[in-house]
């Protein structure tokens, strides 16, 4: 009786001890294929190099819809991990802004207020939610104004804690004076750039020294790059640097006058090939692609509706690489393809991003018939190569090459629309490799989402049903039999004279 009380004695005290444990330290284990709810190495380390004091002000209304009431749960839950591996102060405050005191204080905060359709059993409602943080780190304060699914929460973490603590940003520099596309044509690439990247305007005409700069950036030009110029650029990677070029190689024009394309050559062709990567004289089509509106078409002028274009690839297909790292898609606005040829350079060639497996070229200068019927036989060239890069262990240069510049622009080529978010994440993902600043790409397309369950045939919901019903009855009634017969068995032997258990 003693030892059973001793037994019962200890066990509430494991319990006591390890729920008393549980108040400090904070541990969950995470079986998710791609860690989706453990912290990064980059992220541990920059905490774990932080030394100045955290507190983070969560803003969430309260009954709030399901799947945004796990998505605040889950970002509580990221926040006591960067608090568990920090040594410093990390203080997590959740706030209800339940009243207009809180909620002026949220929107001072930089937390943004969001309109959603709420349905409560017999009516629908649009409530005025916030589900955003403000962080203080330091004397610095920064804020997430909206979290929903698309948000990657560690990134913007981490993000923010190193704005906080790095005082030297990498120089990306964007070359002008071919007519290259403005900064106020791509907006959400230099949003997305200047916050962990000091940007500049490089005429290299008139910069002499180049080398203090990480990246420079070549993006839509359309006049033709001087041999002095490309001999400059030529001398930048000799002593190391680092080229993202995006070229808008194929023009297309539609419009109600010409549907015509055509090869707009800027000399970085050649400077390219030089290097080993040849930009091909043509334009490739996809069976996987975007849409034109209807009213292009002459013989249409007053249609509505839109038809499937093959010029626009939608590319789906990344090599496995940190910069294509995440990336589900990217729609190009008129690409040529991309081959590999044999120089005397020690450059090594990567492809980073290919059409689909029903896609084709086509050689310039061509006629877009938009009534063409497309067969089967016109995408008779697969996996054609869209974007690479080339590498030079010998000086460590590097330089990253995607055919199309438009997709990086928000208000010209053939409609102004804001960018799908994979289209910059190529970009900045490309810029921060090429800059030595990696640490983040791998966050960047890491978000906290919750799988449904894949459609099932008919039949299989049936078996499964019958199965989840059945199942446990038949392991019941199975172990029940087994037991049965081996204390009968037992009860037999028993009986025999002479035997003993």
């Amino acid at each position: 009786m003693k030892k059973e009380i001793s037994h019962i004695l200890y066990i509430t005290l494991g319990i006591l001890a390890v729920n008393v444990l549980s108040m400090f330290l904070f541990l969950r284990l995470d079986f998710t294929a791609n860690e989706r709810y453990s912290l990064s190495p980059v992220s541990k380390q920059m905490i774990r190099n932080n030394k100045l004091p955290v507190t983070v002000d969560l803003y969430i209304t309260q009954n709030l819809p399901q799947e945004l009431n796990k998505l605040a749960r889950e970002f509580i839950y990221l926040l006591k991990e960067y608090k568990s591996f920090s040594r410093v102060n990390f203080t997590i405050n959740t706030i209800v802004p339940d009243n207009d005191l809180k909620s002026h204080k949220a929107v001072s905060a930089g937390i943004r207020p969001m309109l959603i359709e709420i349905s409560d059993r017999d009516f629908e409602k649009v409530q005025n939610i916030y589900m955003g943080a403000s962080f203080r780190i330091g004397n610095k304060r920064y804020s997430i104004p909206f979290i929903n699914s698309r948000t990657p929460l560690e990134y913007e973490i981490t993000r923010l804690l190193k704005l906080a603590t790095d005082t030297v940003k990498p120089r990306v520099g964007l070359i002008q004076g071919h007519r290259e596309a403005l900064l106020g044509e791509m907006p959400q690439l230099i949003n997305e750039l200047s916050q962990l990247t000091d940007i500049s305007l490089v005429d290299l005409n008139r910069y002499n020294h180049l080398n203090h700069f990480n990246v420079l950036c070549i993006i839509a030009p359309k006049d033709t790059f001087s041999l002095h110029e490309r001999k400059i650029l030529d001398e930048y990677l000799g002593n190391g640097g680092r080229l993202f070029v995006a070229l808008n190689h194929a023009i297309g024009q539609l419009n109600r006058n010409q549907n015509t394309g055509f090869i707009n050559p800027t000399g970085v062709e050649d400077f390219l090939e030089e290097k080993g990567l040849k930009i091909q004289y043509d334009f490739v089509i996809d069976n996987n692609c975007g849409s034109i509106p209807l009213n292009i078409q002459k013989n249409y002028p007053f249609s509505a509706g839109s038809i499937s274009f093959p010029y626009l690839p939608v590319i789906t297909h990344f090599s496995k690489h940190t910069i294509t790292h995440g990336l589900k898609a990217i729609l190009l606005q008129f690409a040529s393809s991309i081959r590999q040829v044999k120089t005397n350079t020690t450059y090594l060639f990567t492809s980073l991003a290919t059409t689909s497996s029903i896609a084709g070229r086509q050689q310039a200068p061509l006629f877009f018939d938009l009534n063409r019927p497309w067969t089967r036989q016109d995408f008779n060239k697969p996996r054609s190569i869209v974007a690479a890069l080339l590498t030079n262990e010998d000086n460590h240069s590097a330089i990253v090459t995607i055919t199309d510049a438009d997709f990086l622009l928000n208000d010209v080529g053939l409609y102004t629309h804001p960018l799908s978010p994979d289209n910059v994440n190529f970009a900045v993902n490309s810029i921060e490799w090429l800059a030595d600043n990696s640490g983040l790409i791998g966050l960047r397309n890491k978000f906290t989402t919750f799988r449904s369950l894949e459609p099932t045939d008919e039949y299989v919901r049936v078996f499964l049903k019958y199965l989840n019903f059945l199942l446990p009855l038949v392991i019941v009634i199975s172990a029940a039999t087994i037991r049965f017969r081996i204390k009968r068995r037992q009860r037999i032997n028993r009986m025999r004279p002479g035997y003993i258990d």
